[in-house]
């Protein structure tokens, strides 16, 4: 009897240990191929982490501010108010058939007083997820240094240059940290794109007609499916 309790115990605690490791990756994502090269969509406000529910904020999920007209569903802001912070992506490029190398990051946005952030790449930038803030320079690290009022994909990193956009990407799963800069409200992240090819310009048309991909396993499919097999070891051996 000790002994099936014991199990029991050990299984609990497995099936609570894989939930907290299968909750990982933008869960909702689109591919394409075009131009040159392969695509990877996401919309920012798919993020996996963020350090706190201060600073990157949803506009209209978490009130912080309402998305403009002409947003693809909701956006995420920097309601921080002179707080930094961060939030985190992962996403996988051979969904898109893609592989490792160089790839350019173009955000769907609107920052109209050239309110910039910085990027960090798993690999391209350190070989582990900082908890702190790295050391960032200009120009090598920034993005969207760029004034625009409207909707635009925006592909530079610090007034015309490519600066941080053009990153080292893994096979595979990879894994992208925005962290506080200048950004506020006034600026709205909506749609991120990852392209091998360095000179595609996107358009909210190409946006459209990509294919809408999921995780390749659902996290509740595999937890059934988990705990079946976790039950069905425990009548075998009981």
């Amino acid at each position: 009897m000790f002994r099936k309790c014991q199990l029991t115990l050990s299984l609990t605690v497995c099936l609570l240990l894989m939930q907290s490791f299968t909750s990982f990756a933008v869960e909702e994502f689109k591919v394409s191929q075009f131009g040159k090269g392969e695509q990877v969509w996401f919309e920012a406000e798919a993020f996996d982490e963020r350090d706190s529910e201060d600073v990157y904020k949803l506009g209209k999920g978490e009130k912080a501010v309402d998305p403009a007209d002409g947003a693809f569903g909701d956006i995420v802001t920097n309601a921080g108010g002179g707080k930094k912070g961060w939030i985190l992506y992962r996403f996988d490029i051979s969904r898109a058939g893609g592989k490792a190398g160089e790839w350019r990051f173009i955000g769907r946005l609107i920052n109209p007083s050239n309110h910039s952030d910085w990027l960090w790449v798993l690999g391209d930038d350190g070989d582990k997820i900082p908890d702190a803030e790295p050391v960032f320079a200009r120009p090598g690290d920034i993005i969207f240094e760029e004034n625009v009022p409207v909707w635009t994909w925006m592909r530079t990193g610090d007034f015309g240059q490519d600066a941080g956009t053009i990153n080292e990407l893994q096979d595979g799963e990879n894994v992208m940290m925005i962290w506080t800069r200048q950004s506020s409200l006034q600026v709205q992240y909506d749609v991120f794109c990852w392209s091998s090819d360095l000179e595609y310009e996107p358009t909210d048309e190409d946006y459209e007609k990509a294919e809408e991909k999921t995780l390749s396993v659902e996290p509740d499919g595999l937890l059934t499916t988990t705990w079946g097999r976790l039950k069905q070891s425990f009548r075998e051996h009981y």
